[in-house]
Order: structure tokens, then sequence, then C-alpha cells
């Protein structure tokens, strides 16, 4: 499988690394990208080999994404039944849940990971190119359910896509919070809704059912009630904020003081995330990789020293501008609700609202939260 893709005067070309020396080089990548740019902890590598690689890689298609021959991207796409994955990951995903989707048949699921694309290459057609593949995979295999899991701080970005959140995050060592995601293949009318820019591929490729949609919220009927910024639109969420925090977000948030409501309204919608957690989960451990803000909508956080965080306050390393890395472990002491400020998508808003950019940092740098070092987005 080879596709091609124009990028100005270059190309990017994607297809599945077969042969060792291709492999390596993707785990090569992976490790730059993970341990020394994101810096994530990555606590079960051999770093001494700079290699990221795991049992998945036994029985995954590694797309390789290329200019020319210079590795820029990859993701990882594992095919199987629900005995093939590990199984921890069958259990965080309750892929048997999905087995009773079609009992009768021998089911097969989709599992994307390992995504990356290198800092020059994360505002070019790379990432569609790679969602797109990914998408056609699971047609040809006829697959009615793809997952991933992600941070935080990528949620906008996946439910763009088309991804659902439906089941409680999981901690993993290496990498912090994950947060467990589902894409129904064949549910065109979500595409739509969250006008996902894999749309026009979806009705080339299968035929609109909403029988998948109706059973998915009938055996997980809290998915229902997650609120994507994709999904709703801007009244709405700054509505449903409101209630969370039993007042105006523009006055509870300190961060929005000084904002007109509507420049408010736009931001949160543009940039956010609504994260619900459970009552003893870990949202921060201390050198987790930090790119987001996040601010308490409601319930109770509690720090590593003590500390309560209350509703409107932020809390750990102010990453939305530059990635930092948190000092303090962060846990849920009640059940609470967290919106998570992506950096990936502040940075596009400041593009075009840069006067409403700078009167956040101006508020951020107030409390002395914002750090001086650079980072690419990711």
């Amino acid at each position: 499988m080879t596709n091609v893709v124009s990028l100005s005067d270059k190309s990017i070309t994607i297809g599945i690394a077969t042969t060792p020396q291709e492999k390596k080089e993707i785990f090569r990548f992976r490790y730059h990208i993970y341990a020394k740019e994101i810096g994530h902890r990555l606590a079960s590598v051999d770093h001494r080999k700079e290699m990221l690689c795991d049992e998945l890689d036994e029985f995954g298609l590694l797309l390789n994404v290329k200019t020319g021959t210079n590795l820029i991207g990859t993701v990882r796409v594992n095919i199987g039944r629900v005995e093939d994955f590990p199984p921890n990951l069958a259990q965080n995903f309750l892929l048997d849940r999905f087995q009773t989707f079609s009992a009768d048949v021998d089911n097969l699921f989709g599992y994307a990971s390992k995504g990356m694309i290198s800092p020059d290459f994360r505002h070019s057609a790379a990432h569609f190119l790679l969602a797109t593949t990914i998408y056609e995979l699971y047609c040809e295999n006829r697959i009615q359910f793809g997952f991933l899991n992600c941070n935080s701080y990528l949620l906008p970005f996946h439910e763009h896509y088309g991804y659902r959140r439906y089941t409680r995050n999981w901690v993993d060592p290496d990498y912090g919070l994950q947060i467990p995601l589902v894409l129904l293949i064949d549910d065109i009318a979500y595409l739509q809704t969250v006008n996902s820019p894999i749309l026009n591929v979806a009705y080339n490729r299968t035929a609109p059912n909403d029988q998948t949609r109706k059973w998915f919220y009938r055996e997980f009927p809290e998915a229902a009630k997650v609120i994507s910024n994709r999904a709703v639109a801007e009244d709405a969420y700054w509505a449903y904020l409101s209630k969370c925090l039993q007042h105006s977000p523009h006055k509870a948030i300190p961060v929005l003081h000084g904002i007109p409501e509507p420049a408010a309204k736009r931001f949160v919608h543009s940039c956010g995330a609504i994260l619900k957690c459970h009552t003893g989960e870990p949202i921060i451990t201390c050198r987790d990789s930090g790119n987001e803000l996040n601010i308490l909508l409601a319930g109770r956080l509690e720090t590593s020293d003590g500390t309560y965080i209350l509703p409107g306050q932020f809390f750990g390393e102010v990453g939305l501008v530059n990635r930092t890395k948190h000092t303090s472990n962060v846990f849920a002491s009640t059940d609470v609700e967290i919106l998570v400020l992506s950096f990936q998508y502040f940075k596009k808003f400041s593009y075009t609202y840069p006067d409403i950019s700078r009167k956040i940092l101006q508020n951020l740098a107030a409390t002395g939260s914002l750090r001086s070092e650079t980072s690419s987005s990711f």
C-alpha cells in the first residue's frame, strides 16, 4: 500500500514497513519523539537502545510516512480478535462488550497507537493521510469499531475525526492519564456532526448505518452524556460550563477575567475538552509532560502536598504555550469534571484571535505560572 499526496513542491508517501531495517527506523523515530521531544517518562523502556517497541508490534501494521526517503511520521494499526490483544488492553477498552454487537460473527477490532508526526510536518497533510489510511484499513477488514487512547490535550483533535468517549480512563506508567476512544466506522451521521476530515472518504468506503450507533448508546449510555466541543455549538458548550461551575465561567474562572464574554465563549469552545474523572483517579503524576491548561469545573482535587483545588482554579504546570513537566501529583478526591485547554489548539486560536490570546497569557503571567522555554506543536 502506498498513497501519495502533494505538499507544495514535495510529496508525502505512506506505506507499510516490512523489513527489519524499516521497523528499526520507526522504533528509533518513536523514541526520539516520545522520550527526547515530548519527554514522556517511558519507565519500561531500555533507554540504552533508544528504541521504542512492544508486543503489539509483532502483529501490527507499521505505517511509515515519508518525504522522499525521510521518515516524518508513523502509526501502528493492530487488527485482531479480542484474544489477540493483551488482556489489560482488552479490559481497558471493554472489548468483550463490543463483541456482543454481533455475537454470531467472529468480530475483528482495530487499534491505532504510537501515532506521531515530526515537528516540521505537523501542519501538513500528514495527519489527514494517516487518518484516512487507518479508516481505509478498517473498511477493508470489515471492522465496525476502531479504538485508540490519548492524553487529554489531544481529545479535541481525535474527537474532530469522529472518535467518542464511552468508558473510564486509565493511567499508563509511561504516558500518564489515558482516555479511551472509539470510532464507529459506518456512523456517517456522526462524522457529519463533527465535520470530520475523513467524511468524504467515509462516503466512498461504507454505507451509512445508524444501527451501530443505536446499539452503542444502548450498551454505553454514558457516552451520550459526553460533551464534545465538536458535537455541540458554542452557546451550548458555555451553558454546560456554567452548569458545572454554578456560575458564569466568565466570572468563575480567573484566567478569563477581563475578556469579553463572547470572546471567552469562543476561546473555551475552540480549545477545550471537558473531561470527567472518578474519585481516586490520578489526574496528573509528577514528571508527566504538560501540554495543556487544566481548570477544575466541578468536584474537588487534591495535590500531593495536601492542597485542595476548587472549581474555577487551574492546576498543574501551565503547558498552554510551552511544554512543561508537572512537579506534583494531583488526584480526584471526588468525581470531577475538568476543562482541558489544548496547547495545540491554543496555537491555532492565537493566529486568528491574537488579542484574546494575549490577554489570556497576561492573566496567566500575573500568577507567575508561565515558563519561558519554547517547544514545537504536536
